[in-house]
């Protein structure tokens, strides 16, 4: 089946009713022409048998499928995870309240409150929410994360449900396909993240120097600044050079949001205007769809919801209208080359992929994809330390004195970033607790085994297969029984402790940022070095960041009252963190950046 079809959720739907209501409802039509016609005669009695046998047929479906995964897994030695038990059939609660979060939840709360209700502390670590009869495992669980990711890699892949989620926005790109696609995908863009090319600083330092001058003049005038959209800026004005070869972007050289709590706040940030107003909001739009979906479950729901109108069209004409000047002026160059191939060590992404295939909208998924991992993932990191930095001076200072003793002054080289200990250790420690990617999902392809935790007395977990895995590194990264009792707070000594550092190393799946096995982040050596050159920048010029939240974000973005006390970060939180595909701040990050000489 073309991929258009056999991933479109419409169909898929169709496709799932029909399995649900034709097989019953032939049942009912042949049984009911054996009963007496006091019996089945007229609309209402017929209508009430029919309803009847189908909830029969329904109630056998489950109860088979029941029985027949706690053979599988008695026979395969392990346990089968029992559903949830909602208040209502098929836990259409739990589906609803998930659907539509609390108003003023703190990110990933509910699925950590269910954890914590079904044990004490971080003694669950994997269940089976159950939503429609449906098996869906959720895990906090590293060692599962790493059976998942590495160990048992064959036996998992993104899947179907994930590919119809995200068709609309990342389409046939490389973060939606598996096997043969995927590999293709990775060979072709591994190259634009070589060694050589990643340690290369020039593009940083062009648009760092645009950054400088807007947080200088933002000094001059004692006004605050949206650090996640000039950070955001940078990080996709970079890209569009590093990768695509393109230097008209200049997203860093448009105005910047003022402060203002009146200001209307967009899906991330304050909403901006113009051209590049209207591509990041579509651009944002499209991830917060992405998750929205996902927290809503199956196509099931989220496909009923959205079977007449697909909430991701309008928003992906407008990606569209941004990103496909860039395939034409490639499509330009590759009709100049002829039948020679651009040559790898000179061209960019765009003028590969167009080489490589004619479907232009394989390469606007690709281009789209990686974006979204270039600029958002940096970002996001960026975005974090700032505000982490704002909350502990002590820090800071610590950091600064260590910017200032390897690189005084100017651009930083890759040997300055490689001695810079602290500062690996404070971007570490922000992954760690702020994930860019706090959620992610895998299908078991087969009937398999996962590690065991507290509740299965040692016995491995069975998943039947093409069972749907929600993994979330936020909450994995933050449990105390891997940790320690800090581990909800910001501490960058963790990752220079040699005893912690020992611990981590003998168990690298306590920290996954970029996710990890055959398809880790091909840019994640790209961010560390992105990142790490800005702050450096940054450090050697401003010695006090002060959060101005309060002061100067729109209207609803600070924290509820309501959080003040909560356990955990969300007791102490200053921002409101919030997720789409990648996590980031409600209404922007506002911070003054100040020199004490000054």
């Amino acid at each position: 089946m073309p991929s258009f079809l056999e991933y479109n959720y419409r169909i898929h739907l169709l496709l799932v009713l029909a399995r649900y209501f034709i097989p019953p409802l032939l049942i009912a039509s042949a049984l009911l022409s054996f009963l007496p016609s006091l019996l089945s005669d007229g609309f209402f009695l017929r209508s009430l048998w029919h309803l009847l046998i189908c909830l029969a047929y329904w109630m056998v479906n489950v109860k088979y499928a029941d029985w027949k995964n706690h053979n599988e897994a008695r026979k395969m030695g392990g346990v089968y995870l029992p559903r949830l038990k909602g208040k209502w059939p098929g836990n259409l609660d739990i589906a609803l309240s998930l659907a539509q979060p609390s108003e003023e939840g703190y990110v990933l709360e509910d699925f950590e409150r269910m954890f914590t209700s079904l044990g004490s502390g971080d003694e669950v670590t994997t269940f089976n929410l159950g939503t429609l009869w449906e098996d869906t495992y959720v895990t906090r669980d590293h060692r599962v994360m790493q059976t998942m990711l590495a160990t048992r890699f064959d036996d998992f892949w993104k899947g179907h449900e994930l590919r119809m989620r995200t068709k609309g926005s990342f389409g046939d790109g490389i973060f939606g396909v598996d096997g043969a696609k995927a590999k293709a995908h990775r060979a072709l863009t591994r190259p634009f993240f070589a060694r050589e090319r990643v340690q290369n600083f020039n593009t940083f330092e062009r648009y760092t120097e645009k950054v400088l001058a807007h947080l200088l003049a933002r000094f001059n005038s004692s006004q605050a600044i949206d650090i996640q959209d000039i950070f955001s800026r940078f990080t996709m004005d970079a890209a569009g050079e590093f990768l695509f070869g393109s230097t008209t972007f200049n997203t860093l050289d448009l105005p910047l949001p003022p402060p203002n709590k009146k200001s209307k706040l967009g899906p991330k940030g304050t909403e901006l205007e113009g051209s590049y107003g209207s591509f990041i909001y579509a651009f944002e739009k499209l991830q917060e769809i992405v998750i929205i979906r996902s927290l809503r479950g199956s196509a099931k729901v989220w496909g009923l919801m959205e079977f007449w109108k697909d909430e991701t069209k309008i928003h992906s004409l407008a990606v569209d209208a941004f990103i496909n000047p860039l395939i034409m002026e490639a499509l330009k160059e590759k009709r100049k080359r002829g039948t020679e191939q651009c040559d790898p060590d000179e061209g960019n992404l765009v003028d590969h992929l167009v080489d490589m295939t004619n479907d232009l909208k394989l390469v606007r998924d690709e281009l789209f994809n990686i974006f979204a991992a270039a600029r958002d993932t940096t970002a996001t990191l960026l975005t974090f330390t700032t505000y982490l930095l704002c909350l502990h001076p002590d820090v800071m200072a610590t950091l600064r004195k260590e910017v200032l003793t390897y690189v005084p002054n100017g651009p930083p080289t890759f040997d300055d970033v490689r001695k810079m200990r602290y500062l690996r250790a404070v971007l570490n420690e922000t992954l760690r607790l702020f994930p860019p990617a706090p959620l992610n999902l895998r299908s078991s392809r087969l009937s398999t085994l996962l590690p065991p935790d507290q509740t299965t007395n040692e016995k491995p977990i069975y998943i039947p297969g093409g069972t749907t895995v929600l993994y979330f590194p936020l909450l994995m990264q933050r449990r105390k029984d891997l940790w320690g009792p800090d581990a909800d707070e910001f501490d960058p000594e963790r990752w220079i402790d040699k005893e912690r550092v020992k611990k981590m190393t003998d168990d690298p799946f306590m920290f996954i940022p970029f996710n990890a096995g055959p398809r880790i982040c091909l840019g994640q050596n790209f961010a560390y070095n992105q990142a790490s050159f800005i702050m450096i920048r940054i450090l050697q010029t401003f010695d006090t960041f002060t959060l101005r939240q309060q002061e100067d974000a729109p209207d609803g973005s600070c924290p509820p009252a309501s959080w003040r006390g909560a356990p955990g970060r969300k007791g102490i939180e200053a921002i409101w963190p919030k997720m789409a595909v990648s996590l980031f701040i409600k209404g922007g990050c506002w911070v003054h950046m100040s020199i004490a000489d000054s």
